[in-house]
């Protein structure tokens, strides 16, 4: 069996450039996101690669294998720092360097000082392989919950490519090959093949980590207020009615706070419409941070209001829990460079569901003790119990 290796060359070269410059549009559809961006730089160096490793070039031979493997490093370098960085994990940019200048150091001694096709090709599967196991392990241990699919299919993808390019460097080469890798022998010609197939299969499994990753993020729009980034209230009431249905059938307490931001409308009068809207998201990240501690919801209830589910939670801790949120709102005003600072309180009405009793009801009456904690002078937190013995 016969396979002609410049026409090889000519087939990995449009296969490779013809990935390149489909990814690259892809990237310019989801420009500012610089995952695509990595991943179509990624795509590029490999395509240069192959197209030195397929088709004859007039350059010395030294310079070929150096050039041509310092893209194929480029290349897995920009690749493991886009996974990384699509599973929220830092680039380890230092690491995946130092591993391609290692190996390029040694592509340099065994093509210059020592010559040795053999372990070149050993170099680059093992390396390779190293980079790919790299990126399948970030796959499977950094994956968001909302990408767990994507990331294993595409780890699977990845560990497919790996044991190709470990096979591809344990392969015997021909006796005479001498330098030159295109004469490396048939089953060196074979590795090539077979790496054709799997950056197809690599380039679907970067285009359903893309995929699920715009769907994930179309949820969480969907789900959040756009000016604070807390929860909006439709996603607000449909997760608080399923914790309320959850607790009541465990017979666990659920509790509501409802929060508004005093004299806000003074706020808007007086400094204008832009600090009002750095005041909710200065209120909701400081009341946010002083409930990390706690298996909340949290959301945006409309206008300058706020709702805290509190499931497992009764009554009485619900309002220890309301006084210090007043506390600690009342204690870090809204700072302002170069301008006075704005004060921030909140009035704040608790409640606690009934037997049997939904969301409707439980917020209304968190609603009255809210009235009843605005009519009273504001910055100060009401219970549904004493709203009922007044």
């Amino acid at each position: 069996m016969n396979l002609h290796l410049p026409t090889l060359g000519v087939v990995g070269l449009l296969l490779y450039f013809g990935i390149a410059i489909g990814f690259s549009l892809v990237m310019l559809m989801l420009r500012g996101q610089p995952v695509p961006r990595l991943w179509a730089g990624s795509l590029w160096a490999a395509a240069i690669n192959t197209a030195m490793f397929g088709l004859p070039l007039p350059i010395p031979d030294v310079a070929s294998i150096l050039i041509r493997n310092g893209f194929g490093m480029l290349s897995s370098v920009l690749m493991v720092a886009g996974v990384a960085m699509h599973v929220g994990h830092r680039p380890p940019w230092r690491a995946a360097v130092a591993l391609g200048g290692a190996y390029m150091l040694g592509i340099a001694w065994f093509s210059i000082v020592a010559p040795d096709l053999g372990t070149r090709l050993l170099m680059y599967g093992v390396v390779l392989t190293v980079y790919k196991l790299w990126e399948a392990w970030l796959l499977l241990r950094h994956a968001p919950v909302e990408l767990r699919v994507s990331c294993r299919l595409a780890a699977a993808i990845f560990l497919l490519d790996a044991a190709l390019f470990l096979l591809r460097g344990l392969l015997p080469t021909a006796p005479d090959a001498g330098n030159d890798v295109m004469r490396a022998g048939l089953p060196i010609v074979l590795g090539y093949v077979g790496g054709l197939f799997v950056i197809l299969a690599q380039t679907f499994a970067l285009m359903i980590l893309l995929v699920q990753r715009q769907l994930a993020d179309l949820r969480r729009l969907a789900r959040t207020d756009e000016l604070t980034g807390a929860l909006n209230r439709a996603a607000l009431l449909d997760d608080g009615q399923h914790q309320l249905a959850l607790c009541r059938r465990q017979q666990r307490p659920f509790s509501a706070l409802l929060l508004d931001l005093d004299f806000f409308k003074r706020i808007n009068d007086t400094w204008g419409h832009h600090a009002g809207d750095e005041a909710l998201r200065h209120s909701f990240r400081t009341l946010r941070d002083g409930l990390r501690s706690y298996d909340v919801l949290f959301g945006r209830y409309g206008g300058e209001e706020f709702v805290l589910f509190l499931p497992g939670v009764t009554l009485a801790q619900a309002g220890v829990l309301a006084e210090r949120l007043r506390t600690l709102l009342a204690a870090q005003p809204l700072p302002r460079p170069g301008q006075p600072t704005i004060a921030l309180t909140v009035s704040i009405g608790v409640a606690e569901a009934g037997d049997d009793e939904t969301l409707d009801p439980l917020l209304a009456r968190a609603d009255a003790a809210l009235y009843r904690a605005k009519a009273e002078g504001r910055d100060r937190v009401v219970c549904d119990e004493d709203v009922k013995d007044a």
